[in-house]
């Protein structure tokens, strides 16, 4: 797997997004599949559910640290985060 190793930091064995992926995928295909019984299709679910929890949160932590330089009206260069319509003016 890639070295792309994008983790919170605070836990070294919290899963990367590319591992949490790849995880949830195999779940998804089993449950698609319709291997094992109720019980351990049950436990898929919750896991597959954790993992999606788990995605989502290491994915806005990444947003949050995405960064776009932007060009004020007095020509100062300034980062604002990635998406930030706050500095877009739309009438001229």
């Amino acid at each position: 797997m890639a070295k792309s190793e994008v983790t919170s930091g605070a836990n070294a064995d919290a899963p990367t997004v590319e591992t949490a992926l790849a995880e949830l995928e195999r779940l998804v295909g089993r449950l698609e599949h319709g291997e094992g019984g109720l019980e351990e299709a049950l436990d898929d679910f919750e896991q597959g559910v954790h993992l999606v929890r788990a995605c989502t949160d290491m994915l806005t932590k990444m947003e949050l640290r995405v960064q776009q330089l932007v060009v004020t009206e007095d020509g100062e260069i300034v980062t604002e985060p990635f998406g930030d319509d706050a500095g877009e003016d739309d009438g001229e």
